[in-house]
């Protein structure tokens, strides 16, 4: 088997949500209901964060000074790293969070060495923020996580996914492998539609997953 090892970024390497902690600090009005829609189905993963992100009112620099001291990585990634690096086994952060976000705390850790982004991108302009994400290249995917599982499987890969949230269950649902952080609202959801997923606290899990499977 061609493992591959997808990963949430908010919420699972970090153990806070960026994007939600910066939005609580700099954004002005209610983005908090597009949380509630896209609980509800009623947008996309996508819409949901472009939505949000156009309530921001910050710049780079402030956003990144904020959480400088305020993120904190769930325990045993960067091992998880290293044997993946170790075995050619592809890591991929898929988040759908802020990019230079992830950029900024992946160098500062040296793990940009061992892992892969696939994220939206971020731009700031007179007209405020605003994000794009990768095009869907099965239209039929609830959002661009999912589609990435499903255009990995396509290819004979056997797909790994870790995550924490609502935006994170449509991919989890395909999966070969799907882990959710414990107690978390992916963890609830696939409990409730009878996806056995694997709860953790942290990456050691999935790493001695990964051994027992390349015995």
């Amino acid at each position: 088997m061609e493992f591959v090892v997808l990963c949430d970024f908010d919420g699972t390497i970090a153990m806070i949500d960026t994007a939600e902690f910066v939005l609580h600090k700099f954004a002005h009005g209610d983005w908090q209901i597009y949380d509630e829609y896209l609980e509800n189905g009623e947008i996309t993963l996508e819409e949901c964060m472009k939505k949000q992100l156009s309530f921001l009112r910050a710049s780079k620099k402030q956003i990144l000074d904020e959480l400088k001291d305020a993120v904190r990585f769930r325990p045993n990634f960067e091992e998880l790293g290293e044997y993946c690096t170790q075995n050619r086994i592809p890591l991929i952060i898929a988040s759908a969070g802020l990019d230079f976000v992830i950029k900024y705390f992946l160098d500062s850790m040296n793990w940009s060495r061992f892992v892969i982004t696939y994220t939206g991108k971020t731009s700031l302009d007179t007209a405020g923020w605003s994000l794009t994400f990768p095009s869907l290249l099965d239209k039929e995917s609830a959002n661009f996580k999912q589609d990435l599982v499903r255009s990995l499987k396509r290819q004979g890969k056997t797909v790994i996914f870790i995550g924490d949230g609502n935006g994170d269950y449509a991919a989890s649902a395909e999966a070969d492998y799907p882990f959710a952080i414990k107690g978390s609202k992916l963890a609830r959801l696939c409990k409730n539609h009878g996806i056995p997923c694997v709860e953790i606290e942290d990456f050691k899990v999935v790493e001695q997953t990964l051994r027992n499977m390349m015995m």
